[in-house]
């Protein structure tokens, strides 16, 4: 019981020490979705939060807005953006922004049918 105990704030100890900076932005290794009123991403890691946004289309630039979603910094599990309609496309881009708006992760996710 003592090692175990010891072990686990040792485990604290060092996931506590990692700067906010040693995270990396990233949506995830899901490469698709259910085709529903919402899209659901199974991890969102974001160093100083954000929100997450989800595209209509084959690029950010040309990319109709289906939906959006603020993150807190860190890592999040099940984050759900609601979506104004369903996707028009097979394929949506799940958009990640830093606090200060800056584009930090894209993902393209296949539409499940």
């Amino acid at each position: 019981m003592k090692n175990l105990t010891f072990a686990a704030a040792i485990a604290a100890a060092l996931t506590a020490a990692l700067p906010a900076a040693a995270l990396t932005d990233n949506l995830g290794a899901q490469r698709a979705v259910a085709d529903a009123g919402h899209v659901e991403l199974d991890r969102v890691t974001s160093a100083t939060g954000g929100y997450v946004e989800i595209l209509d289309g084959s690029s950010i630039e040309t990319g109709v807005l289906l939906g959006s979603e603020d993150v807190r910094a860190g890592l999040e599990t099940d984050v759900r953006v609601q979506l104004i309609h369903r996707p028009y496309r097979d394929n949506v881009i799940a958009v990640l922004y830093d606090a200060d708006g800056q584009v930090t992760a894209t993902r393209e996710l296949r539409v499940q049918n």
